[in-house]
């Protein structure tokens, strides 16, 4: 049913679940697998907005480089995940807005499913922080499996 499936991951615990949860559904669909991990430079400067414009140095070169890091980390730590479950991974990062950039990945890649992670935020938090999942699987034009990690209770 899917030949290409795109999982997004930022190195979180419940990314690495939907990235596991996506290498099963390779294998069983015997679909190629893509990683994708988004920076948003943006969001940085939107953060040191100050009437005083001089009052706060930012490095925002290192800032971005430091978020690239993070990002391949994430990417790495995604094929590890799949590995075990014996699936390889093609690697993405993209810059800007993590619910735009992994759409636009899907379209490039030509993907039929997307996979991602959910923390499960509700309330005050998902409307603060936003919902990349939520925004993906309404705006998303092909399938989207959103993975939740099964806790204990």
């Amino acid at each position: 049913m899917f030949s290409i499936i795109l999982v997004a991951t930022d190195g979180s615990r419940e990314s690495l679940v939907a990235v596991r949860a996506a290498a099963k559904e390779a294998l069983l669909h015997k679909a190629v697998l893509h990683t994708v991990c988004a920076v948003n430079p943006g969001i940085v400067k939107s953060m040191f907005v100050s009437p005083h414009a001089n009052a706060i140095i930012v490095d925002y070169d290192r800032i971005n480089d430091f978020q690239a890091e993070e990002a391949n980390k994430a990417l790495d730590y995604a094929e590890k995940e799949a590995a075990d479950v014996g699936v390889s991974v093609i690697p993405h990062l993209m810059k800007g807005d993590p619910r735009e950039e992994i759409l636009r990945c899907a379209e490039e890649i030509g993907a039929d499913c997307i996979v991602l992670g959910s923390t499960g935020k509700t309330g005050l938090k998902a409307l603060l922080l936003g919902s990349v999942s939520s925004a993906v699987v309404t705006h998303a034009k092909i399938s989207t499996m959103i993975i939740r990690e099964k806790r204990k209770e």
